[in-house]
């Protein structure tokens, strides 16, 4: 099989060639192995809410062989060792994976590094100690992290941090704690913001800075897993920071420019969960045209019922036109466009367009659409929680409306 290297950068198709064929070598043969685990909840989660061992131990060995074939960092920019492959790529890549795989937690999605776990464009920003001892790590899917931005009163208004990091001689001690912290219990690292400067973050202007904090440091404590939906674990966690010391060579990017690192990731996070939700729109409506042509009702296809095709009909306009608006935004921001405003419609488009997707084909289905087995309950409950996931369809219009009043359309 050729590593990423040996195909053209461009042609995205080739990629994802080359990346399904790891997949169905690698990944394929572990899914089946660990499927009774994988589609069992009482087996896939721990009594504490956490993942078993075993499941993460196949997550690790994707990453590192993902990684080898240069599948894991091929959308990180090329500076620092990755692919660079750019957000068109991301935005197809993503939608592919979640069209195949669908709403599930597969081992798949562990292939490619996500922002706020793996390497980034954040690792651009890191001190030479920890681009020498921490990032070819991280590259090498050895390490994943965590997000640490939101607290219990700073969520969608992060201005309202209040974990701090204080000067102790050339270190930072950090006090506070953080909330809705993914992929926290299972990081070896979490990305911190904390505010450096009170005087200038009561501005909101400045004052939080961002530091890299090993989870294995004395005071860092995963205080509990949120588990969402009634599922009986999660990715989730509350975490606590009590009196962490970290050095100097910890601090990422500039002192008290914490929150442009975070929007880095925020506009990255907005076109993969928008990607995310078109594939998986795309697998819901697959799963609505195969039913809709095999069931019968009062002597017709279902499919020949006017009402069901016009549930199909909506269902092909919502993704038509969510799969456009991403794929748009990935090309402006690949030619360096400022994108707040589109990144915000992208968002809000994609994860509405899904969560009215797949209450159709629910609703195609009938009863048959409540039934765990068609994972459509799952899809629905995935691009629910995507709604408020990396910005609420509140702030998403807000951020809209305020680009539309400073700089009109």
């Amino acid at each position: 099989m050729p590593s990423i290297s040996e195909l053209p950068a461009q042609d995205i198709d080739l990629v994802l060639k080359g990346l399904f064929g790891f997949l169905s070598s690698v990944v394929d043969p572990l899914e089946k192995e660990l499927e009774p685990i994988l589609d069992d909840p009482r087996r896939y989660y721990q009594p504490d809410g956490r993942v078993v061992p075993e499941v993460q131990a196949a997550w690790r060995q994707i990453r590192r062989g993902s990684a080898a074939a240069g599948y894991y960092t091929m959308f990180v920019p090329e500076d620092i060792g990755g692919g660079g492959l750019g957000n068109v790529a991301l935005f197809k890549t993503w939608q592919a994976l979640y069209e195949r795989f669908g709403p599930g937690e597969a081992l798949a999605y562990n292939a490619v590094a996500h922002w706020a776990t793996g390497p980034s464009t954040i690792w651009r920003y890191v001190s030479e100690e920890m681009s020498r001892d921490v990032r070819p790590q991280v590259m090498a899917g050895e390490l994943i992290g965590s997000f640490g931005m939101s607290e219990p009163d700073a969520g969608s208004d992060a201005w309202g941090i209040k974990s701090r990091a204080v000067r102790d001689g050339d270190n930072w001690v950090i006090s506070g704690s953080k909330q809705w912290t993914s992929w926290a219990p299972y990081a070896d690292y979490c990305l911190v913001l904390a505010v450096t400067d009170p005087a200038l973050a009561a501005k909101r202007r400045s004052g939080v800075s961002c530091f890299y904090v090993p989870t294995n440091s004395p005071g860092f404590t995963v205080d509990s897993v949120i588990r969402l939906f009634g599922d009986i674990g999660g990715n989730e966690a509350i975490l606590g920071l009590n009196d962490v010391v970290v050095r100097p060579a910890q601090l990422l990017g500039e002192l008290d420019r914490g929150f442009d690192l975070g929007m880095l990731n925020v506009t990255t996070g907005r076109i993969y969960n928008s990607a995310r939700c078109v594939g998986m729109a795309r697998w819901a409506l697959k799963k609505g045209l195969a039913y809709a042509e095999t069931r019968h009702t009062f002597g017709q296809r279902l499919n020949e019922h006017q009402s069901v095709q016009n549930l199909l009909a909506d269902c092909a306009v919502d993704i038509f036109t969510a799969e456009a608006t991403g794929l748009e935004l990935a090309r402006r921001m690949d030619a360096g466009q400022p994108v707040r405003a589109e990144a915000a419609i992208t968002k809000l488009h994609a994860t509405n367009a899904a969560w009215r997707v797949f209450d159709r084909v629910m609703q195609v289905h009938g009863g048959m659409g409540l039934a765990n087995e068609t994972g459509l309950f799952a899809g629905m409950h995935k691009a629910r929680t995507l709604r408020i996931a990396d910005g609420p369809d509140e702030i998403l219009r807000r951020t809209i409306a305020r680009e539309l009043i400073s700089h009109g359309l």
